[in-house]
């Protein structure tokens, strides 16, 4: 019997790291604004979000889905995008969040590297499909200092 190949999820986007905004932002090659970062994960607000505090939540490592990473890596990424999930929630003041993670272009992943959305959601919201919105460059960073401000917060308690 022969061996089945792997099952690879297609992704036009391209996976080469040298071009990947992800691992640009990770090397502070291009502009963010990073609320959250340690050895293995950073997040950052969503350049184009769904709703005021919308951040994504990647592995510093390159990998263009989730079936390229081991599982504690993949625990790890989840852990991460639950701590800064709480500070994300207070700092938008919502009433609840998604957490959203695609893999492959056929699931809308946009950006051809690992990654979790944490959408803060209010109860307004319930229930509508939620476009993308555009804020001022003066809003992401108070919504991205806020953020921060939560998190170290959490850090001294």
């Amino acid at each position: 019997m022969a061996a089945r190949a792997e099952k690879r999820i297609p992704n036009s986007l391209g996976a080469d790291p040298e071009k990947c905004v992800f691992c640009k932002i990770v090397m502070r090659e291009a502009p963010s604004h990073v609320v959250y970062e340690d050895e293995d994960y950073i997040a950052f607000l969503d350049r184009f979000p769904m709703s005021k505090g919308h951040t994504l939540v990647c592995p510093k490592k390159h990998g263009v889905t989730i079936w390229d990473m081991d599982e504690a890596g993949i625990g790890g990424l989840f852990t991460a995008a639950a701590r800064v999930s709480k500070a994300v929630v207070t700092a938008a003041d919502a009433d609840g969040f998604r957490i959203v993670q695609n893999n492959g272009e056929a699931a809308n992943q946009v950006v051809a590297h690992v990654h979790v959305h944490v959408i803060p959601v209010r109860m307004e919201d319930k229930g509508r499909f939620m476009d993308r919105k555009t804020y001022s460059p003066d809003e992401m960073k108070a919504v991205a200092d806020s953020i921060r401000s939560v998190m170290s917060k959490e850090d001294t308690a």
